[in-house]
């Protein structure tokens, strides 16, 4: 496939659609080796990843699902359904890769550009994936916060998401996108 195809390829795969058979620690490498050629200004490599599969990928599934009763019950607003889907969809994955911005000690750049690095390594892993023939999903919940402390995260860092990766279940039509003409204009 080339460059292009793989982007037209490239699926927001939900996971529903993944199986749940596991993948090869060396396909994850690779995802994570590519994921560091992302761009970024003054090599500060602001992407993190830690990576949860099998008994370690469960045992992350039900402490997260612990936390969000727990807030739950302190009056955090989330619904009990929206808890369920996340840990569903956690302990149903094969892989559970999750997306760290380790903001530059120095403050050399700002944030933003340190956060769009992190998200061109992701893209870089979901390339990659598509190419493998793998789905792949990002999970960005807005209480990814409420984790830190069982991810151990250290000073500097903020957690962004899951990024969910397996073999595809079923194929999940392309929702197309606009016509680029329309969001362009040539001076």
């Amino acid at each position: 496939m080339s460059i292009s195809e793989i982007i037209k390829n490239r699926r927001a795969t939900p996971p529903r659609f993944l199986t749940g058979k596991g993948i090869a620690r060396e396909t994850i490498e690779t995802l994570l080796e590519n994921a560091s050629w992302a761009p970024n200004h003054k090599k500060t490599e602001p992407w993190r990843f830690q990576v949860f599969a099998g008994d370690a990928k469960q045992e992350l599934a039900q402490k997260c699902e612990t936390i969000l009763h727990e807030k739950q019950a302190e009056g955090y607003e989330i619904a009990s359904e929206k808890i369920e889907k996340f840990a569903a969809n956690l302990k149903g994955v094969p892989v559970a890769i999750v997306t760290i911005l380790q903001v530059d000690p120095a403050h050399r750049l700002p944030e933003w550009e340190e956060l769009a690095a992190v998200s061109m390594a992701v893209q870089n892993m979901w390339l990659t994936a598509t190419e493998m023939g793998l789905g792949a999903f990002w999970a960005t919940p807005g209480f990814m916060n409420l984790f830190d402390d069982i991810l151990g995260l250290q000073e500097g860092q903020k957690a962004l998401g899951f990024f969910y990766v397996g073999e595809i279940l079923m194929d999940y039509p392309s929702p197309g996108r606009g016509d680029q003409t329309q969001k362009v204009e040539w001076k």
